[in-house]
């Protein structure tokens, strides 16, 4: 019994052995992983926003990644909602206005406190920033929610590309 137990520790010994000459770190590793070269993004808001039933604002977003603007991303995407939870736009592609600009027109028919967020992705880097902005006055949830006193609600669930 004794052999057996030292034969079956020594055949673990040798495959565990062998398993880990392969994991060995080889001159060139650093050459065998792509490096992405970070997104920035910058927020483009109108400078004053009313609650309007009928008035489309224009949402924009500049698209930076190696201090070029990025011209045909591989996907970007805007998400609004209010922080309440009351209004919420799913997150839709956004349009190419200019090289590296992207922007899309929402209509905000309620006062309060909002949050934008970004989603965008090229050549292998992803960004997703998100913005507070307000609309009008804000109720006293909203004040409650800056102050850290609750949750805001909505947002996206997490969904990757």
């Amino acid at each position: 019994m004794r052999k057996s137990i030292k034969g079956i520790l020594l055949s673990g010994l040798i495959v565990t052995s062998s398993g880990l000459a392969g994991c060995a770190v080889t001159s060139d590793a650093a050459q065998q992983y792509t490096v992405a070269i970070p997104l920035s993004v910058k927020f483009e808001m109108p400078k004053v926003l009313k609650a309007d039933q009928e008035k489309q604002y224009r949402f924009g977003a500049t698209l930076w990644q190696n201090q070029k603007a990025v011209k045909e991303a591989e996907y970007v995407h805007f998400e609004i909602w209010k922080a309440d939870g009351t209004l919420q736009y799913s997150m839709e592609p956004a349009d190419e206005t200019k090289p590296g600009v992207y922007s899309i027109e929402k209509k905000l028919p309620k006062e309060g406190l909002y949050y934008i967020k970004v989603h965008a992705s090229s050549n292998g880097a992803m960004i997703m920033p998100t913005q507070q902005f307000i609309v009008g006055q804000l109720s006293a949830n909203d004040l409650k929610i800056l102050k850290g006193g609750a949750k805001p609600a909505g947002g996206s669930s997490g969904h990757h590309h």
